[in-house]
């Protein structure tokens, strides 16, 4: 029993030596991102049974509150979502904080929204198209 928690012990410091090859950066980047799209797969399992418009619009929301970045200052603030930024103000209780995450995030859904208006109009016109 003890070789083979040796053998295995040996695997896994291989294996996660792998990684310090990989600067921390990309590493960081790469959980970042991958994160939020498994997050926003999973979301969209649970939105696709919601009713039409609310379904849209949380998984929409959810898009902001995760791929908004930040607009912190520090070393890693560039990969954090703006939520956690604006989390951050509000638990140091610096209000510029909170605003400028906030409206980031706000901006960011507006968009969201925009664009889902337009592809609604344009599958509404497909639809009344193919039915003349």
């Amino acid at each position: 029993m003890d070789q083979i928690l040796a053998g295995l012990q040996s695997w896994w410091y291989g294996f996660l030596s792998l990684f310090d090859a990989i600067p921390e950066d990309t590493i960081a980047i790469t959980v970042y991102v991958g994160g939020t799209i498994v997050a926003l797969c999973c979301w969209y399992s649970v939105a696709k049974r919601l009713p039409s418009p609310l379904g849209a619009l949380t998984w929409i929301i959810l898009f902001a509150c995760l791929a908004t970045p930040t607009v912190s200052e520090g070393e890693n603030a560039g990969l954090a979502p703006a939520l956690i930024g604006m989390i951050f103000g509000i638990l140091t209780k610096e209000q510029n904080l909170i605003w400028s995450n906030l409206s980031a995030i706000l901006f960011v859904a507006a968009v969201c929204f925009l664009v889902m208006f337009f592809w609604s109009r344009y599958q509404n016109q497909r639809k009344k198209l193919h039915q003349s």
